[in-house]
């Protein structure tokens, strides 16, 4: 297996190109230079701004990409929702990602199905009560735009939206519908998105569960930087480990013709 076979990436944004409003060192350089070679979409698992506020934020930080390459949780979910008729939702998330769901109707009685979102300090037991109320006694789908167990913030790693969706499945005894990193639908519609065989493309992540293991497990070559919510307990025997780990994505150029047995 070498990266010289590659034809595409999945690149996750946050902790990979930038952290927070700080771009990561060479990712402007890096991101020039890949977009000249390979298909590329930026994978976000972000559910606090919608793919237009995203883009911006990177066409500010000096990186060069369409919105259209940038593929999210919400992005994803419009699909599904489409697909599966549902027009009433009721959006527990930011919102800043209301513009994502402007084809649907925001039903807060009577939702076929609910989207949950990180909705940081504001998850408590009246906004999550709600969400219950609704699950049960509408028989409404609950959708979570991920489950990560945690995230960084303020330079710390916090609690995420999986908790939540987790508490919540117990408490109604149902599973949910999870659309965003790790989980297989999302990335088998990034994947249709790049119109290329998995064995063409390389996911470069900083999440060792949501970016290497959802790769491994989708068949896609991995690639862990060790910036972001890279930790040093990610190298051990308990995960699922990437095929290749850089120091950042600087430095995913000079292995692009690496053979992956070196590493």
């Amino acid at each position: 297996m070498k990266l010289n076979n590659i034809k595409g990436l999945l690149i996750d944004l946050e902790g990979v190109l930038y952290v927070g409003d700080k771009i990561i060192e060479g990712s402007v350089e890096t991101v020039k230079y890949l977009n000249n070679i390979y298909k590329i979409k930026y994978l976000t698992n972000t559910t606090t701004a919608s793919r237009n506020s995203v883009f911006k934020k990177l066409i500010k930080m000096g990186l060069q990409l369409d919105v259209d390459d940038i593929f999210s949780p919400s992005i994803a979910v419009n699909d599904f929702l489409h697909n599966n008729k549902i027009k009433r939702i009721y959006l527990l998330a930011n919102k800043n990602l209301e513009p994502d769901f402007n084809n649907f109707t925001l039903d807060d009685q009577f939702p076929e199905a609910v989207i949950l979102g990180d909705v940081y300090k504001n998850f408590n037991w009246y906004s999550l009560n709600k969400v219950f109320e609704l699950i049960t006694n509408n028989e409404a789908m609950l959708i979570a735009l991920h489950k990560n167990k945690y995230c960084k913030r303020n330079g710390k790693i916090t609690l995420d939206l999986g908790p939540f969706v987790q508490a919540l499945e117990y408490a109604a005894s149902i599973q949910s519908v999870i659309i965003g990193k790790p989980d297989k639908k999302f990335f088998n519609l990034a994947i249709d998105s790049l119109n290329l065989k998995k064995n063409e493309i390389a996911m470069v992540g900083d999440d060792i569960l949501s970016d290497i293991a959802g790769a491994k497990n989708n068949g896609l070559i991995s690639v862990q930087v060790k910036t972001g919510k890279y930790q040093p307990q990610d190298e051990g025997k308990e995960f699922i480990q990437p095929d290749i780990r850089i120091d950042s994505i600087a430095s995913l150029p000079s292995v692009i013709n690496v053979n992956l047995t070196n590493f």
